[in-house]
């Protein structure tokens, strides 16, 4: 029983992590991440 526990919790846990840097919303890990990266490449481009 309770390696089943813990399975649930590993995968409730991969879950949560995974909605974290893949979630849809303006905060997720890769939104920011490509954010940055546009606003990087936008100095880089504009610099004379």
């Amino acid at each position: 029983m309770k390696q089943y526990i813990v399975l649930c919790s590993t995968i409730l846990l991969g879950i949560v992590i995974y909605n974290m840097i893949m979630g849809p919303e303006d905060d997720s890990i890769v939104h920011i991440v490509e954010a940055v990266w546009a606003q990087g490449i936008a100095i880089r481009t504009n610099a004379p």
